[in-house]
């Protein structure tokens, strides 16, 4: 492995465990202030889904149709 992807990896890593410390301080800080809301969700919101799951099925049925499987 070269110099650089073994700093890129190292790098990588430290900046995870960094996140992961900032999401653990505030989740606690936000529990003692009484926040319901964490601060994760804040900065990186998860999409709302909006089919159904009728939609659904059929969007992975066509997929499905599209290469060849099963339906």
């Amino acid at each position: 492995m070269t110099s650089f992807l073994r700093y890129a990896k190292a790098r990588l890593e430290t900046e995870k465990r960094d996140f992961a410390y900032r999401i653990f301080i505030t989740d606690c800080l936000g529990h003692i202030i009484g926040l319901n809301e964490r601060w994760v969700d804040m900065v990186n919101p998860k999409p709302v889904e909006t089919r159904s799951a009728g939609e659904i099925i059929d969007n992975i049925r066509n997929k499905l149709a599209k290469i060849g499987g099963e339906t």
